[in-house]
C-alpha cells in the first residue's frame, strides 16, 4: 500500500491519530403552562449549563430574536440553537422571554439577558433527532437532546 504522500507505510513513521467514537449529549426535558412559558423555561434551563465565572452582573437588556421553522418542535430547537449561537458569537445569554409573537414561518421572541464575562460554548447544538414538543391536560411538554 502506498499513502497519498508517495511513501510506503514504514516502521519508522511517527506521526499517528486514533478516531474515537464518543457520544456526549444532555437531554432537556421541559413543562410548563404554555408555549411561551415553554420558550422561557428551555432558556432558563440552558443558563444552568453556563459555569458562574462567565456570568455577568451588568445590567439586562432586551433583544428581539427570530425563529423559523415549520411546527413548534422545530421553533423549540431553533431557540436553543439561536441561544447557542447568542453565546458563543455576542457572548450574550438570554434568561428568559418577555413575549413571544407566532407568525406563518416562526416566531419573534423578545428575550431578556445578560452578556457573559467572556464567550462560553458547552453546547455545540440543540437537535431534532428525538425532540418533541406536546400540548396535554396539564400544559407543554417539551424534550430536546442537546450536544455538548
Amino acid at each position: 500500500m502506498v499513502s497519498i504522500d508517495g511513501k510506503a507505510p514504514g516502521r519508522d513513521r511517527v506521526a499517528a491519530h486514533e478516531l474515537v467514537d464518543h457520544t456526549s449529549e444532555i437531554t432537556v426535558r421541559l413543562r410548563a403552562s404554555t408555549f411561551q412559558e415553554l420558550l422561557a423555561e428551555a432558556a432558563r434551563a440552558f443558563c444552568e449549563l453556563i459555569p458562574a465565572a462567565y456570568l455577568s452582573r451588568e445590567a439586562e437588556t432586551l433583544r428581539d430574536v427570530r425563529i423559523t421553522g415549520r411546527d413548534r418542535t422545530a421553533l423549540l430547537v431553533g431557540w436553543l440553537n439561536e441561544i447557542v449561537y447568542l453565546c458563543d458569537v455576542d457572548g450574550w445569554l438570554p434568561g428568559d422571554v418577555e413575549s413571544a409573537h407566532e407568525e406563518a414561518e416562526g416566531l419573534t421572541l423578545r428575550a431578556r439577558g445578560a452578556p457573559l464575562r467572556t464567550p462560553f460554548v458547552l453546547v455545540k447544538a440543540a437537535t431534532l433527532h428525538g425532540a418533541s414538543v406536546r400540548e396535554g391536560p396539564a400544559g407543554w411538554e417539551g424534550e430536546v437532546t442537546l450536544d455538548v
